[in-house]
């Protein structure tokens, strides 16, 4: 998924771009151009013609986030090499030409879905009433984190990607998050000690902060909106660093795959030690 600072870089760059106040006067919803290809409908709960008539010539008032991407036909070539034909999905033709004029949701692997629901109580359906608190918006308790640990026996890498109990924490940041801890990332969840628990938190915060600042990381496909990298690949510890020297002993950085639900994990032996 995209991961937290990903995520929250799109919404303040939709919001700096003059989305809001922008009118919506069409939707265009793709369709693969292999007909062979069987799609399941992007929209829930209704169909793609109701979803698009309710939308007609609503007016954007607020840009919150939890997941996604959304793109504006900025930097064409940057645009088209990170998003193909094929990862088009759907976009609002938006009518007040105040800020970009088509604003375009883009996923590759089918993951998202677009449901519509009341502003009054959204947060209480779902699938939103199923994502856990919010890292950085959230006041995370570390004594209810250390509770539902405790009563699971997980290991902590396989819990840091679960966005049920606490969310915005994607694969790359995983790693990078038990590597500032010198937490093993097979280490069971009911295993963790209280200080432990703290310190996930602290560091979270900490990276998920700093990440942010610096756009997101590019270390694969994501661009924000405006077709623009993020910078923090430049300072990943471990992530991507397999058979590389460890920064803080010199002693090489391990992957694993299997033991993480074939998730690629990277961590140093000697500094994170089980």
């Amino acid at each position: 998924m995209p991961e937290l600072p990903e995520v929250e870089t799109v919404r303040q760059v939709l919001i700096k771009s003059g989305i809001i106040g922008e009118t919506i006067h069409d939707i265009e919803i793709y369709k693969p151009k292999d007909e062979t290809k069987k799609r399941t409908s992007l929209v829930k709960e209704m169909s793609e013609e109701e979803f698009i008539n309710l939308l007609k010539g609503k007016t954007i008032h607020e840009i919150d986030r939890k997941e996604g991407k959304l793109l504006t036909p900025k930097q064409k070539e940057l645009f088209e090499k990170h998003n193909s034909e094929e990862a088009k999905v759907l976009s609002f033709c938006l009518g007040n030409n105040q800020g970009p004029t088509k604003l375009t949701y883009c996923d590759a692997r089918r993951f998202g879905s677009l449901r519509l629901q009341k502003f009054e109580d959204y947060k209480k359906s779902e699938p939103y009433q199923n994502i856990g608190l919010d890292l950085l918006n959230d006041q995370i308790n570390p004594e209810y984190l250390f509770s539902c640990y405790q009563k699971r026996k997980v290991s902590i890498k396989i819990a840091l990607l679960e966005q049920d109990t606490i969310s915005g924490i994607g694969n790359i940041y995983a790693s990078e998050i038990l590597f500032a801890t010198q937490i093993h990332p097979l280490k069971k969840t009911n295993e963790l000690t209280y200080a432990e628990v703290e310190k996930i938190i602290s560091a979270t915060q900490s990276i998920l902060k700093e990440a942010l600042q610096a756009k997101g990381t590019s270390a694969f496909d994501f661009i924000n909106p405006l077709a623009q990298e993020g910078s923090y690949q430049h300072k990943l510890k471990v992530y991507g660093r397999n058979k590389k020297p460890c920064l803080t002993c010199g002693n090489l950085i391990k992957k694993i795959e299997k033991e993480t639900n074939n998730r690629s994990t990277f961590f140093c032996p000697e500094c994170q030690k089980i």
